[in-house]
């Protein structure tokens, strides 16, 4: 019996939304960049793909649950106000 696919976390799908927009492509890798260097990650293991799908698996993989909530909360505040995703 083959599973379900598993329903994507509200959480990261906030976060993907919000990405999708008020986030360029070059502050999406910049945003990778950050994630990838906060957990210990190459940000090269993101792939070779458009920057929003390699966001997608930083946010998804890299991410605890907690992590996901405290990034969702920065951006969040941060977009509207047209400030960048990464902090300076």
């Amino acid at each position: 019996m083959v599973s379900p696919p598993m329903a994507a976390d509200p959480t990261t799908t906030d976060l993907l939304n919000l990405a999708r927009l008020y986030v360029s492509e070059g502050d999406a890798e910049r945003l990778v960049g950050w994630i990838a260097w906060r957990t210990g990650r190459n940000q090269a293991m993101a792939g070779d793909r458009p920057a929003i799908d390699r966001l997608e698996l930083a946010v998804s993989n890299w991410l605890t649950d907690e992590q996901r909530r405290q990034l969702l909360r920065w951006l969040a505040d941060r977009l509207p106000r047209g400030l960048s995703p990464v902090p300076d």
